[in-house]
């Protein structure tokens, strides 16, 4: 018979931690800043202020100028704006009166996109104050006022009834 010897060693010594990888950091930061490029392009190429210059045919051209390096020109083409106030909401903050006609508006309901239902608001466009709310869990109508702030979310779209 064959005696073996068996040695247990303990030690208290603890793991190394677990070091968490900077690379999804990394790509969230440029992530960011490119949206953060993208949408302050566009809000420049969509306005009628310096540093966009509408021509006729709906195209913008858009001049970025980078500190002592190059300048960049971009021709974007930009959907031309509505004519007037729209007669549908979508999802979103609309001011009635200015973005949209005021009048009794119809829904279908909720679009799936917000669990809670079709949430809707009216807002006081001068003093913010709330005027009326509610969630519509199907077919609905609201009624809205020159001044007032509406806010739209999670509806299928909201059309003028005449």
């Amino acid at each position: 018979m064959t005696n073996v010897e068996t040695t247990t060693e303990t030690t208290d010594e603890q793991p190394p931690k677990r070091r968490w990888p900077i690379w999804p950091w990394l790509v969230l930061a440029v992530a960011g800043a490119v949206v953060t490029a993208v949408a302050a392009i566009f809000g420049t190429v969509s306005s009628d202020e310096p540093g966009g210059t509408r021509a006729a045919s709906g195209q913008t051209t858009l001049t970025v100028v980078q500190v002592e390096t190059s300048t960049v020109t971009a021709t974007v083409t930009v959907a031309a704006p509505p004519a007037g106030p729209a007669v549908q909401l979508a999802n979103g903050l609309h001011q009635v009166g200015v973005s949209v006609v005021p009048g009794t508006f119809r829904t279908a309901g909720p679009d799936g996109s917000n669990g809670g239902g079709c949430y809707w608001s009216r807002t006081s466009a001068t003093t913010g104050d709330l005027l009326d709310n509610g969630v519509v869990s199907g077919p609905g109508t609201i009624t809205l006022a020159p001044d007032e702030l509406v806010e739209i979310a999670g509806c299928q779209p909201w059309a003028l009834t005449f």
